[in-house]
């Protein structure tokens, strides 16, 4: 009966937004990555800030190298391929338009990538001077608090106060030189008491600077590495599965600085990355402390801890428990579209690393140091993207590999293919390769997927990925197997208007909770998850949005499970004025968290949520933007969720400067 009330208001609200703003280019891959990978607060500002970036300096696609091109998220290497081998063979292009006659790019992605480009000026090319640091150089800061307001949720047992403080500052030249520092408080986390008497929890801070030909990178502080298809070392957060069929290709941005308030997964230390004609060679280092857990009775760490939160006493006892030291080198060869890659990686843990022995993980690493090798491949051959990663670790001696193919028919017909084969005993501190479990490790699988535009407003995305696990995982005990299915037909007549309906089948073996402990008999758990979204620009100054979500969750040992969802969003820019009104009303029902659904929500710039919504309740929230002299921007969110049992209502205040 719920799920019927839901289906009528939203047939009620039958127009809806498709906001053409840069930020909402690819929210719908972002939603999905993080729906797949159950991340409610992924802090994905980089791709934020390389976007923001070119809306002020956009790219001169007659001058753009690869790299640049890579740096806008938006385009697969098949389409940069072919936009960089017209202008060697026909010169520079006279208009942005000209690039309908390439033939893997439609109006489409012409018209997503327009704020971005330009065929004048190079902004870039401004030599490094004193001069030009003080003309063209940025500073922007940014201060971010969160309230909770007469919430019901229980933290008696924090040691600090349940309010969220943030403080960033940044100065930036173009894209060649950054300087940055990141203060964080999460809640409940001390703030200048006897717990923790140095002021924020966490603190992190780069200089990086690109240089020209022969010093191509320097970084100090906190950084980030990504190499090949992220089987060796990828430290950030990287999209796997997506609807965009052509992103299952890493575009890898080898270096970069740690600008987000992420806690665990990102390097300390100093990188260098050098150049000489097709050849690039980077060397990097890391020496930072970790949060951990001891093993019992012993001096051996047992887990390493990934939250990053010191809320309680026993959290802030497992603070900076291990000391991880990281060297590694790249090795890069380019030629035309051919690319080869070789990378070493050495990490050595103090104290030793050895997490207690279980089934499952009987072949996982444990030890005080690991070598890892990898090399990694890519070519193009006209419309075809040929793509591949090895990786070898010394302490099992096994291997993870990974193989792609993207064929672009034309711009109407898109396919794509990867193979992936990851060993049980294959283990890495930091990786983020295309898989089903999340990891890289244990896992056999091939990935088919297809996108059909058959004309200017219809777009058709599916794919099929069948995966097995040839051992033991947590809470499965036995090998196991399972499938996902997903396809996604889109109708957008014009750019006011888009809607798409999704559907989702995923079946994978898990265990029975009816059988007697030990036993290893599984059972197939299969979820189905169907989606409406309509969107819509009503008028200049109003843009509406509405969805509804099923979710089916059958297995034989437990009841068949169902659970719904409907949000209303309302986004009012008036002419003008600089202010901007995000309005939500969100109901939900679910049978339990297992039949859980997420939905991507609007926040203050630099923040991103996509909480998992179960039980019942709904949510309100409004989001008002408020811009002064084009340098000053405050934002206010005020939020309130009601279930059956408590409530949770905050107000989020932010603050920026630019200069």
């Amino acid at each position: 009966m719920h799920n019927f009330r839901i289906c009528i208001v939203f047939c009620f609200f039958r127009f809806f937004v498709f906001g053409q703003e840069s930020e909402q280019i690819i929210q719908q891959q972002l939603e999905f990555w993080m729906e797949k990978n159950q991340l409610e607060n992924p802090d994905l500002s980089q791709l934020q800030e390389n976007w923001e970036y070119y809306l002020v300096h956009p790219l001169n696609i007659n001058k753009a190298n690869k790299e640049e091109l890579e740096l806008l998220d938006l385009l697969n290497e098949i389409q940069i391929n072919e936009l960089l081998l017209h202008r060697e063979k026909l010169g520079d292009f006279l208009s942005i338009y000209e690039l309908q006659t390439l033939e893997t790019w439609d109006q489409q992605i012409i018209e997503q990538l327009t704020p971005f480009l330009t065929v004048d000026g190079s902004g870039d090319s401004i030599p490094l001077s004193w001069h030009s640091l003080k003309k063209e150089g940025k500073v922007e800061g940014i201060t971010r608090f969160i309230h909770p307001i007469n919430s019901t949720e229980s933290a008696t047992n924090f040691v600090g106060s349940s309010d969220y403080f943030l403080t960033k500052i940044r100065y930036s030249y173009l894209n060649r030189l950054s300087i940055g520092l990141t203060c964080e408080k999460d809640v409940g986390e001390p703030f200048l008491n006897n717990a923790n008497k140095h002021g924020f929890d966490f603190y992190s801070g780069h200089f990086a600077l690109k240089g020209g030909k022969y010093l191509k990178n320097i970084i100090l502080g906190d950084f980030h590495v990504q190499i090949g298809q992220g089987l060796n070392i990828w430290t950030s957060y990287a999209i796997g599965k997506s609807l965009d069929i052509l992103t299952i290709k890493k575009n890898a941005q080898c270096l970069r600085p740690h600008t987000s308030t992420e806690e665990s997964r990102f390097l300390r230390g100093a990188a260098l990355e050098l150049g000489y004609k097709r050849f690039s060679l980077l060397f990097f280092g890391s020496y930072d402390q970790k949060d951990a857990s001891f093993a019992s009775d012993t001096n051996f760490i047992s887990s390493i801890l990934q939250s990053g939160y010191h809320r309680t006493l026993s959290e802030l006892d497992r603070k900076d428990k291990l000391t991880e030291s990281i060297l590694g080198s790249y090795l890069n060869y380019t030629r035309g579209t051919f690319h080869f890659g070789i990378a070493s990686v050495y990490t050595h843990f103090n104290p030793l690393f050895s997490k207690p022995l279980k089934p499952y993980n009987v072949f996982d690493f444990r030890g005080e140091k690991m070598q890892s090798t990898s090399a990694d491949y890519s070519f193009t051959f006209r419309n075809m993207l040929l793509f591949g990663e090895v990786s070898y670790v010394d302490f099992s001696k096994k291997t993870a590999n990974l193989h792609g193919l993207l064929i672009a028919l034309d711009n109407r017909v898109s396919l794509s293919f990867l193979y992936r084969n990851y060993d049980k005993s294959y283990e890495t501190r930091y990786n983020a390769g295309f898989s089903e479990g999340n990891i890289v490790q244990n896992e056999n699988g091939l990935y088919a997927g297809i996108q059909i535009k058959p004309n200017s407003s219809w777009n058709i995305q599916a794919y099929s990925d069948f995966f097995q696990f040839p051992w033991l995982r947590y809470q499965v005990n036995a090998p196991s197997k399972g499938f996902e299915n997903i396809v996604q037909l889109t109708y957008r007549p014009n750019k006011k208007l888009e809607c798409y309906f999704r559907f989702r089948n995923q079946k994978k073996e898990i265990n029975s909770v009816l059988l007697s402990i030990g036993s290893k008999q599984l059972v197939d758990q299969q979820q189905q998850n169907a989606r409406i979204n309509l969107q819509y620009q009503l008028s200049e100054t109003l843009l509406l949005h509405a969805r509804v979500e099923l979710i089916r969750l059958d297995r034989p040992d437990k009841p068949l499970e169902t659970g719904s969802m409907f949000y209303q969003d309302l986004r009012y820019k008036p002419k003008n004025i600089p202010i901007e009104y995000t309005f939500r009303y969100l109901l939900f029902d679910t049978d339990s968290y297992a039949s859980r659904i997420y939905a991507y929500e609007s926040t203050p710039t630099y923040q991103y949520a996509c909480p998992a919504y179960f039980g019942k309740g709904n949510k309100v929230y409004l989001l008002v933007k408020y811009t002064l002299f084009s340098k000053f921007d405050f934002w206010i969110r005020v939020s309130a969720t009601e279930l059956q049992i408590n409530r949770k209502n905050e107000i989020n205040l932010q603050f920026r400067w630019r200069m």
